[in-house]
C-alpha cells in the first residue's frame, strides 16, 4: 500500500465517502467540485494507489482575509495590515473505516506544506481553521494553532510557524 494527496479529480469516487458527519460527506459530495470549476477552493484527496477512486480523507484549501483589530491575537497584530491575508483550511475529514491510524495528520501535514509553499509565492500571514467542535480545537493544538480571543474554535497559526 502506498498512499497518495492528489487534487480532487473525476475518478475520485465522491458519492462513497462516509466519514459519519453528513455536512462533510455531502460537502465533498456536491460542492467540492462545484467550487474547484468556480476557484473558490481545492480539493485534495487521499488514496491508496492499490484502489485509486476511494477517498480516505480529504481537506479543501482556501484563501481567506481577516480583519486584525477584532479577531488576531495582539502579539501578533505588529506590523500586519488592517485586512490579513492567508488561507484557510475549509474542511479536513476521514473516511470512517479508516478514522484512528493517523491520517488525519497526515492530511493536515499536507495542508499546511502546500500553504507555506503558496505563500512563499504569493504572500500570506496564516493558515486559518474553523473548528467544528472542541474536540477539532484540542487536534489543531497539537500542531501549533491558536484560538482567536473573540472566538475560540476559530484558530490560526502563523505561515512562519509552520514547520518545513
Amino acid at each position: 500500500m502506498a498512499y497518495f494527496v492528489r487534487g480532487l479529480e473525476p475518478v475520485h469516487d465522491v458519492a462513497r465517502f462516509n466519514c459519519g458527519i453528513p455536512v462533510l460527506d455531502t460537502w465533498l459530495q456536491t460542492t467540492a467540485r462545484q467550487h474547484q470549476r468556480h476557484g473558490a477552493s481545492r480539493t485534495f484527496v487521499l488514496v491508496d494507489d492499490a484502489e485509486p477512486a476511494e477517498i480516505i480523507g480529504y481537506f479543501a484549501l482556501a484563501v481567506r482575509s481577516m480583519t486584525a483589530r477584532e479577531s488576531i491575537p495582539a502579539p501578533m497584530m505588529k506590523r500586519l495590515p488592517s485586512k490579513v491575508p492567508g488561507f484557510t483550511l475549509a474542511r479536513l475529514a476521514i473516511a470512517q473505516r479508516h478514522q484512528g491510524r493517523g491520517f488525519g495528520e497526515l492530511l493536515l501535514i499536507s495542508a499546511m506544506k502546500r500553504v507555506k509553499s503558496a505563500a512563499a509565492e504569493v504572500g500570506g500571514f496564516a493558515l486559518f481553521v474553523d473548528a467544528k467542535a472542541p474536540q477539532g480545537a484540542l487536534f489543531y493544538q497539537k500542531y501549533g494553532f491558536t484560538s482567536l480571543p473573540d472566538d475560540p474554535l476559530i484558530m490560526l497559526i502563523p505561515i512562519a510557524d509552520i514547520p518545513n
